[in-house]
């Protein structure tokens, strides 16, 4: 069976903003535990989340799902949700897809808050 791993990280000198490596796979059979996972790092008051998928091998429709809930959940409180360095695997799901001018999508943490939304 796929697996993920979801490796959350406080971000020193914010407390709103938390930081978390995304592993392995997200599809239906991991999407429910990783969306309570997400729930949990909102709760924790986390505003910024910033999701490293770097060691993320594959999304589908599901993981793309829990992402765009998470994104209208931060977003509702003047929040925001990047994605770090997705494989180009992932990333061309989203560009197919037509998320990326939905996402905000980063190569490196410094861009991070000077992203603007399409």
């Amino acid at each position: 069976m796929k697996s993920y791993e979801l490796v959350v990280h406080p971000v020193e000198n914010e407390a709103d903003t938390r930081k978390a490596d995304v592993i392995g796979c997200l599809d239906s059979h991991t999407v429910v535990g990783f969306e309570r996972e997400l729930q949990s790092v909102v709760d924790s008051g986390a505003n910024v989340v910033i999701l490293n998928l770097e060691s993320l091998s594959y999304i589908s429709s599901a993981g793309i799902s829990a992402l765009m809930g998470l994104t209208h959940r931060l977003r509702k409180s003047e929040g925001e949700l990047y994605l770090l360095r997705p494989t180009e695997k992932v990333r061309r799901v989203f560009r197919t897809l037509g998320f990326t001018t939905i996402f905000r999508i980063v190569d490196e943490e410094a861009e991070v808050g000077s992203t603007p939304r399409s």
